[in-house]
């Protein structure tokens, strides 16, 4: 009587035991990476032709600044690859992801690429 009791409880403990691991790593792969994630920190514009450096920031709370000064607009889309940063005269900046430490930067006020680096 006893041994079935026990046979029983460790059907039962390892039957829990898998659920929860599938659970768990169901949990895992249907968690997405925002993707935001990549853009956010400090990037330096490369550009031989302007005499001055700039910086921007883009903050995990969507806020971004240049040259340290936040800019007056929003992020109006975020994707994977881009983002579209309108700002409050209604132009639009489209960052581009390059590689993994680089991106472009299209600004339609002057209708200029700019390549921007990762600030390390």
């Amino acid at each position: 009587m006893q041994r079935k009791f026990v046979i029983k409880i460790l059907i039962v403990f390892t039957i829990l035991s898998k659920l929860f691991c599938l659970f768990k790593n169901s949990r895992k792969t249907h968690s997405k990476i925002d993707p935001l994630t990549f853009f956010v920190g400090n990037w330096n514009i490369s550009e031989p032709d302007i005499p001055i450096e700039m910086s921007i920031q883009i903050e995990e709370d969507r806020q971004v600044y240049l040259n340290k000064q936040v800019m007056n607009g929003q992020l109006v889309s975020v994707e994977n690859e881009r983002l579209v940063f309108k700002d409050h005269f209604g132009y639009e900046l489209i960052v581009t992801k390059l590689s993994p430490t680089t991106l472009n930067l299209f600004d339609e006020a002057d209708e200029k690429n700019y390549q921007l680096i990762r600030e390390h």
